[in-house]
C-alpha cells in the first residue's frame, strides 16, 4: 500500500485537482490517498470547498507528492513562507510531481535544478522568466519527477505513477472507466506514447 499526497492550496485549478484524486480513487487497494494543505479544508478557483486529511509537512513521509495547479494559488502558495518551508521532500526517495504551475512550486523548492520540466501552455514565459528550462511536451520525466502541462494531462502523470510503482495492467485498469467508449485503443497509443516521450 502506497502512501500518496495531493497538495492543495486557496484557488486550486478545480479539474486539475479532481481529475487526480479521481482517477487514483479507482485503485484503493493499491494506495492510500491523502489531500494535505494548511488548513482544514481549502476552496477552489470555482468556490468548491474540499476538507483536507493533514497539513503539507506530512507529504515529507508520502511515496508519492502531487502538486495541483491555480493561476491565483500557485502565486499566492509560492510567496507564503510556512507553506514553501514546510516541505523536505527527496526525490530519490519519493516520486514528485505536478500539473500545470504546480511545476512553478518544484522549481522555487530546488527539484528542478539542471532537469527539464513542463508546464500549462498559457504560463510557459512566466515558467522560463523564472529561470526553468521547459519543454513544450504533455509530460516530462526525469528521474523521479513527472511534470504536465494542460490539466488533462492528468492522465500521463497518474499513467506514469501507475507504472512507475506497478505495471502497464495497473495503469490501464486505472484508466478504463474514465476512457470515452469505443476510443480504449485510440487513447491507449496515445497514453503509451505521451509516456514514451516524457523520458527522452
Amino acid at each position: 500500500m502506497f502512501n500518496v499526497a495531493i497538495i492543495i492550496f486557496d484557488e486550486f485549478t478545480d479539474i486539475d485537482y479532481f481529475l487526480m484524486r479521481d482517477i487514483f480513487g479507482r485503485c484503493r487497494e493499491d494506495w492510500n490517498v491523502s489531500v494535505l494543505g494548511t488548513k482544514p479544508f481549502h476552496t477552489s478557483t470555482l468556490g468548491q470547498k474540499v476538507e483536507t486529511d493533514g497539513h503539507v509537512s506530512l507529504a515529507n513521509q508520502a511515496d508519492v507528492v502531487l502538486f495541483s495547479s491555480g493561476q491565483q494559488g500557485v502565486p499566492n502558495a509560492l510567496a507564503d513562507e510556512s507553506f514553501m518551508q514546510s516541505f523536505k521532500l527527496n526525490s530519490q526517495q519519493q516520486i514528485i510531481g505536478s500539473i500545470c504551475a504546480g511545476s512553478f512550486i518544484l522549481h522555487k523548492l530546488g527539484l528542478l535544478n539542471d532537469i527539464q520540466a513542463t508546464t500549462h501552455p498559457d504560463a510557459r514565459n512566466a515558467f522560463i522568466n523564472m529561470g526553468a528550462d521547459v519543454e513544450d511536451k504533455p509530460l516530462v520525466i526525469r528521474g523521479n519527477i513527472g511534470t504536465a502541462g494542460g490539466c488533462l494531462s492528468a492522465l500521463y502523470l497518474m499513467g506514469w505513477i501507475a507504472e512507475k510503482l506497478f505495471d502497464s495492467d495497473k495503469r490501464r485498469q486505472m484508466h478504463r472507466q474514465i476512457l470515452p467508449a469505443n476510443q480504449h485503443e485510440l487513447y491507449e497509443q496515445i497514453i503509451v506514447n505521451a509516456i514514451t516521450e516524457a523520458q527522452h
